[in-house]
């Protein structure tokens, strides 16, 4: 079984939205860290630049900086924040390790110091961990705020946890929507396909002359419409031709055919009765009478496949002419079981010279393709405008394919290929042509019970 299109693309797009959204979020991870140490140690110089006033309380400080951006995450690393006083005025004010420490390093002389207007930002070591620093560029004994990086990292870790915490509740909408972008883009993907199918299902060998209206949807589609149309021209140069040769074929051969016939007939008159001659003669005759029913029904598929059937439409009595042909069976095939049901008054608005021959041939091949003493039953029935004509016979055997290749031209049922069998392979196919010039649908099936059933769907007045 072949894969879908369709599905494949639709599963192809789930799993690539969701591998693009899987590495967005560590992409993300990644570098918005980065960028939150960065926001973290630049809110560090605001709130030292804004609230300078209030430094020496810890809890006005704080406030202040907090009031700048109320309900941030990011203020509360103000919690993490160290402070550092060196001046004449207050020497001992918040002094600790770190501002002891940080005298004595180098740790403002770094290559990391970037100074910002009057403000001096600084990365670097300290004790073996990683600090961020803000100071006064102007004022180098003055104010200074430190903050240790782990507990920055802290303040990030906590908004991932949240993010992912959050993640579990909207992950059922994200689904959702990559389901409905998934069947939008797979729709859209699908759409101009699906207009160059429908127009090209429209061809068949009966219109392979019609130039259809195809255009390309997108640019990228115009190759495959230029070959298509290509190839169009170039089926329809083949059948044309196929059908040509065919038809005068069969017009050429008719005329050598029927004098072949008439002078086997005059011989076969003139040889004694029952000789060896006469037999041979005969049987010539029969190969002969067999190749112009072949060139005669080869000339009708030919004119079938080129629409040039003529059609002279008249109301027939179906019901009546089902009733002669089943009473002229009865006739010439007395070994056969021949009945039917056939409902009264049955008027089909039809070509009744072509309708006889279907009649002719569904009943011919269910004469040859029938069970020694068999049987035939026949059944007309009306509905709602519609007629349905059914021929139903028991067979010796049935073909596995004898569904799909029944109305195949020169296809033979297995039990004809030994030539046991009476037939052209044709007879069938030239059903088919005549039920589809009258709208109609023919089928054939086999049954559980071992028969075939021949089915004949037709509006009861077709138009022309």
């Amino acid at each position: 079984m072949r894969k879908s299109f369709k599905v494949t693309l639709f599963i192809q797009m789930f799993v690539m939205i969701f591998v693009i959204i899987g590495a967005n979020r560590i992409l993300a991870q990644y570098f918005l860290t980065d960028q939150l140490r960065e926001k973290i140690h630049h809110d560090m110089g605001v709130a030292l630049n804004t609230c300078a006033n209030d430094f020496a309380d810890r809890q006005q400080f704080l406030a202040c900086f907090k009031a700048l951006e109320p309900g941030s995450l990011l203020s509360n690393v103000a919690d993490f924040y160290v402070f550092c006083q060196k001046s004449q005025e207050a020497p001992d004010l918040l002094q600790t390790d770190v501002c002891n420490t940080a005298a004595t390093a180098d740790f403002w002389r770094s290559s990391n110091v970037v100074t910002q207007e009057k403000l001096q930002f600084s990365t670097g070591q300290l004790a073996g961990e990683p600090w961020l620093a803000v100071r006064f560029a102007q004022k180098r004994d003055g104010l200074e705020l430190w903050i240790k990086q782990s507990n920055a990292d802290t303040i990030v870790d906590q908004m991932w946890e949240l993010r992912d915490r959050n993640l579990a509740r909207v992950l059922p909408v994200v689904i959702l929507m990559v389901l409905l972008l998934n069947l939008y883009m797979t729709r859209v993907l699908m759409k101009p396909v699906l207009a160059i199918e429908s127009s090209i299902s429209k061809l068949d060998a009966s219109n392979l002359h019609a130039s259809i209206v195809l255009e390309a949807p997108y640019r990228e589609f115009e190759k495959l419409v230029s070959v298509f149309e290509d190839l169009r021209r170039r089926l329809n140069d083949s059948f044309t031709k196929a059908r040509r040769f065919t038809a005068d074929a069969s017009h050429e051969l008719r005329t050598p055919l029927t004098i072949l016939r008439g002078s086997a007939e005059r011989l076969l008159h003139e040889l004694p009765v029952g000789s060896e001659q006469q037999i041979r003669v005969r049987n010539m005759g029969d190969e002969v009478e067999r190749l112009i029913e072949i060139t005669e029904k080869l000339l009708l598929l030919s004119r079938a496949d080129a629409n040039s059937l003529i059609q002279n439409l008249a109301d027939v009595e179906l019901s009546e002419l089902l009733s002669q042909v089943i009473k002229s069976a009865q006739t010439f095939n007395p070994s056969l079981q021949i009945t039917s049901h056939v409902a009264r008054g049955v008027v089909w608005h039809c070509d009744k010279t072509l309708v006889s021959q279907l009649i002719h041939n569904l009943y011919i091949n269910a004469v040859n393709y029938n069970q020694p003493k068999g049987w035939i039953h026949v059944a007309l029935t009306q509905a709602q405008g519609m007629l349905t004509l059914t021929i139903e016979n028991p067979v010796v055997s049935l073909p596995s394919n004898l569904s799909e290749h029944a109305f195949e031209r020169f296809y033979r049922g297995d039990a004809a290929h030994a030539r046991s069998v009476d037939g052209l392979g044709l007879g069938l196919s030239i059903c088919l042509e005549i039920a589809k010039l009258h709208q109609a649908t023919l089928s054939l099936t086999a049954t559980d019970k071992n028969t075939v059933l021949v089915t004949l769907t037709a509006p009861m007045n077709a138009s022309v």
